[in-house]
């Protein structure tokens, strides 16, 4: 049998079978119901990324707007950025901890300790830690636009067992980070830092 005769059989005993334009009906809104929920059921959840962007983003900016007439950023922490009152607006601090929209803390100074900074400090850490796996990856791996990056000089992941700095000058840990490398570095309970210039 070939497929041409599968095909006129098929279509034969579709012929005889009859389905009540009721039942058609029920069966086809039973259908789309079901397509629906699965849709609703299995599509990637947004976890809130573009918000943690636009957050990085727009702290950086404003702890340099805030820094623009003083020659360093001298006394910068995470407690100048509250009492300032620096941080974009749409950032809680909860028990004197600046939360992302993550839902996890923020820190600014000096390295992953985000120390205050010294006179002469022509640059700033962004911390984001006790991030998951997926928040980790997707902020690591976000679509920054080129003034972003122009910013930035470095970005070290540390996942609890190593720590991987991105930079402009490095090989394969290159600026933007690839998606590959930061699918395996990322892990759960991660924290990032941009190093701002």
């Amino acid at each position: 049998m070939n497929w041409k005769e599968v095909a006129e059989k098929l279509k034969n005993h579709l012929k005889t079978v009859r389905i009540s334009p009721r039942k058609a009906a029920l069966f086809g809104g039973g259908a789309v119901l079901v397509l629906a929920a699965a849709f609703l059921l299995l599509r990637p959840r947004d976890i809130g990324t573009a918000q943690a962007a636009l957050e990085l983003q727009q702290l950086g900016n404003n702890i340099r707007r805030y820094y623009q007439n003083r020659p360093d950023f001298w006394g910068l922490n995470t407690q100048t950025v509250l009492d300032k009152k620096i941080a974009p607006h749409k950032m809680k601090a909860i028990s004197g901890v600046l939360q992302s929209s993550f839902g996890t803390p923020v820190f600014i100074g000096n390295g992953f300790d985000a120390a205050m900074l010294m006179p002469g400090a022509r640059s700033f850490d962004v911390v984001y830690k006790g991030l998951s796996r997926r928040q980790c990856f997707e902020l690591l791996t976000y679509k920054f636009d080129e003034k972003f990056w122009l910013g930035i000089s470095s970005v070290t992941l540390n996942n609890g067992d190593e720590e991987q700095t991105f930079s402009w000058n490095e090989g394969e840990y290159k600026l933007p980070p690839q998606t590959g490398l930061a699918e395996v570095l990322c892990k759960d309970n991660s924290a990032l830092l941009w190093h701002y210039e």
